[in-house]
This record gives C-alpha cells, sequence and structure tokens, in this order.
C-alpha cells in the first residue's frame, strides 16, 4: 500500500473530497444547505480532513479508518429527513456513487502516471502530491463544464423518477458495483509497496464510470424522448382545444354580425317612424342582453413569457376550462420567468391539481372572473388567485372558503407542496386571494 506523509495526506484528502461533495450536489441545487455552494463544499473537506486527521484508525483499520466517510453520508442523510427531503434519497446515493467512481479513477489515474513518469519517490513526496493535485483539479473542472449541459436533463429525469419501480432498481444496480468496487480496492490495496494495482484498480474504476455514464445518458434520452412524446401529445389536445373555441368565438361573431344587422334596421325603423319612445325602449332592450367583459382573447403566444412548454400549455388548458365554465380567467405573467425547470414543474402540477376543481363554484360568483399572476422574487415564485366572494363568505381552517355559492376547496395543495414552500388563503370583504409560494432555491 502506497503511503504518504500527513501533509500530503491533507491536501489530498481536502481535494478530493471538496470535489466529491461538489459533485454529490451537481443535479440537487435545491439540496445544498448554504447559499454558494462552493463555500459549502470547503466547509464540509474541511471538517472531513479533520476527522481523518484526529481519527486513530485511519491507517490502521479499513472499518474504523472509513469512520469519516460514514459521518460524513450520515450528516447529508440526516439533514434530507430534518428537511423532509429523503424522497431525494435514492437518487441522491447513486449520484454519490456515481461521484465517488469518476474521482477514484482520476485520481487513481493521474497517480499511477505520475509514477510511471517519475519515481514512486516523487509522486508520494509533498512536491508530487501538489502536482497530481493540480492535475486532478483541472480535470474535475473540466468534468464539472462538461456535465453543464446535462443538467436540466438529470434534474428532469430525476424528478420524474421519484417514488417510482425503476428509481430504486437503477440504485440497486449502483450500489452492487460500488460495493464490487470497494471489495477490489481494499484487496488490492494489501499489496505492499506495489504500484502496479492503480493501474488495475483504475481500469475497474473507468470501466464502471464509463459504463454507468452511457446507461444514465440512454436513460435521459428515453426520458428527454418520453417528455417530448408527452408534450407532443398535450399539445395536440391543446391545440384541439384552441380551435374548438376558436369556432365558437367564429360562431359568436357571425351570431353577432346577424343580430347587429336586425338591430340597426329595428332601431332605423322606429326613427323613421318618429316612434322615439319605442327606440328608446328598444335600445334599452338591447343594453340589457349585452354581456359585458373586459377580458382580452388569450392565446398560447401571449404567454411567451412562460420558458416552461408543459407550464405553458397547462395555463392555456386551464384558460380554455375556465371558459367552458364561463368563468373570465385573467392571466398575467408580467416578467419572464427564470425559475429552474423543476420549480416551475411544481408549479404546474399545483395550478392543474387546484384551479379546474373549484372553477364550477367560481363560475357561480358574481362578477365570475379571476385574475390568474406569476410573479417572481430572487428567492421564490408565487401564484396569486384572485376570485370575487359573497359577503357572507368565510375561511374554514386555512384551506377552505365557505359561501352561499359553494365551498372553494385548497386543501389538496399542502399535500404538493415541498419544504419551505407556503400556501396562504385570505378572505376580505367581496374577495378572496390564494398565495402559492414555491422557493427558487433552498439555502438551508
Amino acid at each position: 500500500m502506497i503511503t504518504v506523509d500527513a501533509l500530503s495526506f491533507s491536501l489530498a484528502d481536502y481535494s478530493i473530497v471538496y470535489w466529491f461533495v461538489f459533485f454529490q450536489y451537481y443535479w440537487f441545487s435545491q439540496l445544498v444547505m448554504m447559499k454558494h455552494i462552493s463555500l459549502f463544499c470547503a466547509i464540509v473537506a474541511g471538517v472531513y480532513v479533520a476527522v481523518d486527521l484526529l481519527n486513530p484508525f485511519t491507517a490502521d483499520s479499513r472499518l474504523l479508518g472509513a469512520l469519516p466517510v460514514i459521518l460524513l453520508l450520515g450528516f447529508e442523510w440526516g439533514v434530507l429527513a430534518l428537511r423532509h427531503q429523503l424522497q431525494f434519497l435514492p437518487a441522491f446515493i447513486d449520484v454519490t456513487i456515481l461521484a465517488y467512481l469518476m474521482i477514484e479513477f482520476i485520481d487513481m489515474i493521474v497517480i499511477a502516471a505520475t509514477i510511471q513518469l517519475t519515481s514512486l519517490a516523487f509522486a508520494t513526496s509533498l512536491w508530487g502530491t501538489l502536482s497530481e493535485l493540480v492535475i486532478d483539479n483541472m480535470l474535475f473542472a473540466l468534468v464539472a463544464s462538461g456535465l453543464w449541459f446535462t443538467r436540466a436533463p438529470m434534474e428532469n429525469m430525476i424528478h420524474d423518477m421519484l417514488g417510482r419501480s425503476m428509481e430504486y432498481l437503477f440504485l440497486t444496480f449502483m450500489a452492487v458495483l460500488a460495493v464490487v468496487y470497494i471489495l477490489f480496492e481494499y484487496s488490492l490495496q494489501s499489496l505492499q509497496d506495489s504500484a502496479q494495482y492503480l493501474f488495475f484498480l483504475g481500469g475497474i474504476a473507468g470501466t464502471l464510470v464509463v459504463g454507468l455514464s452511457l446507461s444514465t445518458y440512454m436513460l435521459i434520452q428515453t426520458h428527454l424522448q418520453a417528455t417530448h412524446s408527452r408534450i407532443q401529445a398535450q399539445s395536440q389536445e391543446f391545440r384541439e382545444q384552441y380551435t374548438t373555441e376558436l369556432n365558437r368565438q367564429m360562431a359568436a361573431v357571425k351570431k353577432f354580425n346577424h343580430d347587429y344587422q336586425n338591430m340597426l334596421l329595428g332601431l332605423g325603423g322606429y326613427l323613421a317612424d318618429h316612434d322615439y319612445a319605442g327606440f328608446r325602449q328598444f335600445y334599452i332592450d338591447i343594453r340589457s342582453g349585452w354581456e359585458t367583459s373586459n377580458a382580452a382573447e388569450l392565446t398560447i403566444e401571449d404567454l411567451a413569457n412562460v420558458p416552461s412548454t408543459e407550464l405553458r400549455f397547462r395555463l392555456y388548458h386551464n384558460y380554455l376550462l375556465a371558459r367552458q365554465q364561463e368563468v373570465q380567467l385573467f392571466v398575467q405573467v408580467p416578467e419572464p420567468l427564470t425559475a429552474t425547470v423543476a420549480v416551475l414543474k411544481q408549479m404546474s402540477q399545483i395550478i392543474d391539481e387546484t384551479l379546474p376543481r373549484n372553477l364550477a363554484v367560481l363560475g357561480k360568483a358574481q362578477p365570475a372572473a379571476v385574475t390568474f399572476e406569476l410573479q417572481e422574487t430572487p428567492q421564490e415564485l408565487h401564484w396569486l388567485l384572485t376570485f370575487p366572494v359573497p359577503n357572507n363568505a368565510q375561511l374554514d381552517g386555512h384551506s377552505r372558503v365557505l359561501s352561499d355559492a359553494g365551498v372553494l376547496d385548497f386543501s389538496n395543495i399542502h399535500e404538493m407542496l415541498p419544504p419551505k414552500a407556503t400556501s396562504t388563503l385570505q378572505v376580505k370583504f367581496h374577495w378572496g386571494q390564494l398565495i402559492v409560494a414555491l422557493p427558487k432555491l433552498s439555502t438551508g
């Protein structure tokens, strides 16, 4: 087994743990316990190195020497439990295993190459360790840059796999590979004063990393294809609804054109007969039959400020459903949204499970007009639903509004809210408002 002095060990330990934690949270920005992930990784790496140096069994015992690793993982999983984010644990373990294998592969290849190009004595010296760490950090930074474009697809796939059997099958597969690799590592490290095991162990790690990366890539492509097909199906459904609504409006325009000609003829007849009383009464009858509204006809292009295609279609779908219930829905998205894909997806699910179930009651309100607004702050994405209520409307708890028109029930929102999200329902003299706030980034 190759050994180095305490200073070299500490520097290598700090660098490796820093990047290990960084890649652990690379696709889990909502799980980071501090605002700046670099500072969080630096603090965790510093604590890890301190525990590793103070642990008397680090150099002598395989099991007790792994105490810092056990404490690190226990701390991370405990925080997930305290923050009610255990639904991410299987995917988090998958990424942890992949990060471990990738870092082991790169680090061992660099060390083995240094030994072959120089000597074992130089590679285990302080200057050799510093040279290896410089190369390690350059390679880790390149990997992090190369993985940047995978963040959105991976984030989508992780959220879509939550709670499904595929998630646990993938976790089992990753766990078996990790155990096999660790057994190989412990067995080969028993070769005293030999550098040859590094090549073999690095080859095993590289094979596992390549295999897992290809498997993950195929999963992402499959997920993207399924998502694309689902969006196409939704688009077709919404286009059909749009066409139906457009045909309804065209029929209404044609009817109005016919009625408008009859109105002019009728008014002209009263004027020709100088029957001003009849003219006045006929005008009053016409005016009383008008349905006035200042609601603009919403099109899918009016929702261009919504970057998520799924959320955009769901908003328009809810608009059409509201029109079918004779509810005027005013949709306002004043600024382009910058929230992550995961946050926009959570919001679309909350909206889709909340608004349609209450449209029947909202349609009985006077006037049957509802304002739907999406707002954004640097920390949160807000949904504001403002609706009219009768004077006798009352709050029943924190999620229902009771009135003569019926019951507005928003209780299902609380079951869908992620940690740190809030839902507020308030009723004033003649209007009510629901406010849902989703955190854009968990800051611990």
